[in-house]
């Protein structure tokens, strides 16, 4: 027999200006087109364009640019998308631009993985952010590798000059799981005294978390007028690169302007309106005080995979939903959204 605990509201969150400077779930891009070339990513180096460039060197003959491919990714609370970018070694370093440019302050960088494979040794970043100089040249702010730790993957970050020290986060991420990356860069006064932090599989809707998963304020800053954001796949040691996807690219100039979905604004105490559980493999009981017609119920893994997606109706009192999904131990996510757009969201977790 398995028995639930219930986490009654699962979100407390503060409303503020979301600062969003972009975000690109690839949705209106051409499947098995390359990235280059399609909105305003572009891999041509040349003034006054952000790309940098195809292949190192430009005559490998296996070099192709990465593709849209129609791979989904999704993290909870963060965004859904159907479409992602491949990732693999010798590709192009295609970027777009980050406008305005950030010239002082913090800036907040996100993406979604799903990787299938990282190098053991030697790793080299794939994924960076840029000083473009203000259009005269082009320096690294920023940088973000992976690294194979036996069981799944670490995340490296970087600041400035590549042999800068790498700090690598102390736990290890699932391959062929959707994992969010939030990267954290604060400009400071000083000429190396910058702070680069990354936080992996944040709770996002709670906000930005008090402890980074990694943060490093090693070496000279390279920053000043932070200018792109660059998917840098042209290194040409394969065995130095990952592959797999990415998608839910973001920019920001604090945490809750990165999200694809706006948390926040409708979210309800629903402590008071539902209560879930569940002593069976694939069923879900309900105790609501609320009648609900057309209501959306989704329920998701801790990792933020979707394995419910469907149209109910709840009456008040008790009622129960066959899930399609084999429900085991674990955590669970359940999230309700009526007809008007109101999110009713709460934790479940299930114990033998």
């Amino acid at each position: 027999m398995k028995k639930t605990l219930l986490f009654f509201t699962l979100f407390s969150f503060t409303i503020s200006f979301s600062q969003t400077i972009f975000q690109d779930d690839f949705s209106t891009y051409t499947i098995g087109q390359e990235l280059n070339g399609q909105g305003v990513w572009t891999n041509n180096s040349a003034s006054p364009n952000v790309g940098i460039g195809a292949c190192l060197p430009p005559t490998v003959d296996t070099c192709s640019n990465a593709k849209i491919q129609n791979q989904a990714i999704s993290y909870l609370n963060f965004g859904n998308a159907t479409k992602s970018l491949e990732i693999a070694p010798i590709k192009d370093g295609v970027a777009r631009a980050i406008t305005p440019m950030v010239t002082g302050g913090d800036l907040y960088v996100a993406v979604v993985l799903n990787l299938s494979s990282a190098p053991a040794t030697s790793p080299s970043d794939f994924f960076r952010i840029n000083n473009g100089g203000n259009g005269t040249g082009s320096e690294v702010a920023f940088r973000m590798l992976v690294q194979d730790g036996g069981f799944g993957y670490k995340v490296g970050i970087r600041k400035g000059a590549s042999n800068n020290t790498t700090a690598y986060t102390t736990d290890l991420y699932n391959y062929n799981e959707n994992v969010l990356i939030v990267l954290k860069y604060s400009q400071l006064a000083g000429a190396n005294d910058d702070v680069l932090n990354v936080y992996v599989n944040p709770d996002f809707a709670a906000g930005e978390p008090t402890t980074p998963s990694a943060t490093t304020s090693n070496g000279f800053d390279q920053s000043g007028y932070i200018d792109r954001y660059i998917f840098r796949q042209n290194y040409n040691i394969v065995t130095s690169m990952p592959t797999g996807f990415a998608g839910l690219a973001s920019t920001s100039l604090n945490w809750e302007g990165l999200g694809f979905i706006s948390l926040g604004l409708n979210q309800v105490n629903s402590e008071n309106a539902f209560v879930f559980s569940s002593n069976s493999q694939n069923i879900v009981f309900i105790d609501s005080k609320l009648k609900i017609d057309n209501a959306i119920f989704k329920m998701y893994t801790i990792t933020g995979t979707l394995i419910e997606d469907r149209k109910i109706s709840i009456s008040k009192g008790k009622s129960e939903i066959t899930t399609l999904s084999t429900i085991k131990t674990g955590i669970y996510i359940i999230k309700l959204t009526d007809a008007s757009g109101k999110n009713y969201t709460q934790k479940l977790i299930i114990q033998k």
